[in-house]
């Protein structure tokens, strides 16, 4: 009996299982990549299907699976020009509250995609959303910078798809980041290139932990100091993350902070480092603290007055805002947080402060950087607009 040689037989085995795969992924590339910037899959804005426009919906106590699949009887539920803010669909009295609305829609899919990649991008809120297509959930490769995902298994090319959107609490798309809702071709885009460097930074009371966070090929950056305990009151640094790059792509110089004891030396210590850094203007640094971390913010920025300003997320009382002088302070606290008792603290110490100052009441009842996972786009919002009065990125 002929025996076939191995390798020749490796070989065949190999190119059989290549041809059963299929083709690879059609994706379009890129340009060629300049300094500072790095290349990202993304729904494509040119061969794309926009499915911002009319939907029907309704507001429900609890999502089932049911209501995603393509047979489900929606014929009863009001229609909805979506994405939008709840005010702009009529919902305005849901804000702040434990909202929880169902979007479905049919769209139909070119014959001409089959065999391509094709992606969706219909996350209303990056982190409160959930993406239905006929029926299947739909995680996105990304959250929250410009979440998508690659649908074309489960698209009927030439025929009608149903897609259901869910969003909790704030029901606010933010454009800003991901683009107009739409399912179209996967391409290649160019984004700022966001730098992640480990730190270690020397304190009083030990060795803190830190992350740099910063865009790339860019100098004088105004900064931000980001400061938040934990459950148990241990530091945190890696839930600051989504924002830190979030703010990097908007020329901003983070730096995540590990205090190992919230004292103001310790912001001191890491603010001293951050001025040391080539990438910074330091007479541009802004604290932002969260939690006990608002308090150690305060504290910190009363000492160094050559601190820009002062953002505190979810604070304690902190009398010492009086002593922050005419520098500008944000405050934001969510509406049910504590029932209500924290945005009434951050609403008492704005009467106490003698600079600009704003509070900012967030939907839901999250809490310290957990605000991010239910209210993103109402606290990026009110962050950027903050940034962009009292410390501007210069272009």
């Amino acid at each position: 009996m002929p025996r076939f040689p191995f390798v020749p037989f490796l070989l065949l085995v190999i190119i059989m299982a290549s041809c059963a795969s299929g083709p690879p992924p059609q994706i379009t590339p890129a340009p060629s990549v300049p300094l500072g910037r790095e290349a990202i899959v993304d729904v494509s804005l040119d061969e794309a299907i926009y499915l911002a426009g009319r939907w029907r919906y309704r507001q429900v106590e609890f999502f089932t699976e049911q209501m995603a699949q393509p047979g489900f009887d929606d014929s009863q539920w009001a229609e909805v020009d979506a994405p939008a803010t709840w005010a702009a669909q009529g919902l305005g009295a849901l804000t702040g509250e434990s909202a929880l609305v169902v979007y479905r829609r049919q769209v139909e899919v070119p014959v001409a995609w089959q065999g391509k990649s094709v992606g969706i991008s219909a996350w209303f809120n990056p982190y409160a959303s959930q993406v239905f297509v006929n029926g299947a959930r739909i995680e996105p490769a990304r959250k929250p910078f410009a979440p998508y995902a690659d649908v074309s298994t489960w698209l009927r090319y030439g025929e009608p798809n149903t897609i259901v959107v869910t969003t909790l609490y704030d029901g606010i798309f933010e454009a800003a980041e991901t683009g107009p809702p739409r399912i179209g071709l996967l391409t290649e885009r160019l984004v700022t290139r966001v730098l992640h460097e480990d730190v270690t930074i020397s304190t009083e009371e030990g060795d803190a932990d830190a992350t740099i966070i910063r865009p790339a090929a860019r100098h004088d950056l105004p900064g931000l100091i980001l400061i938040a305990t934990g459950a148990h009151g241990l530091p945190e640094k890696t839930t600051w993350f989504d924002l830190a790059d979030d703010l990097a792509r908007q020329g901003y110089f983070c730096l995540a902070l590990a205090l190992p004891v919230q004292r103001p030396s310790g912001v001191i210590a890491a603010v001293d480092y951050m001025r040391s850094q080539p990438w910074i203007d330091p007479e541009r640094i802004v604290l932002f603290g969260a939690d006990e971390g608002a308090r150690t913010a305060v504290l910190a920025a009363t000492q160094d007055t050559r601190i820009r300003g002062v953002i505190l997320l979810s604070a304690p009382q902190v009398d010492e805002v009086a002593d922050l002088g005419s520098r500008p302070i944000l405050l934001m606290a969510s509406r049910k947080d504590r029932h209500g008792f924290v945005l009434e603290q951050a609403q008492n110490m704005a009467q106490q402060v003698q600079g600009p100052h704003q509070v900012v009441a967030l939907p839901g009842d999250g809490h310290g950087t957990f605000v991010f996972t239910n209210a993103w786009n109402a606290a990026r919002q009110a962050l950027l607009k903050w940034l962009a009065e009292y410390l501007p990125v210069r272009r």
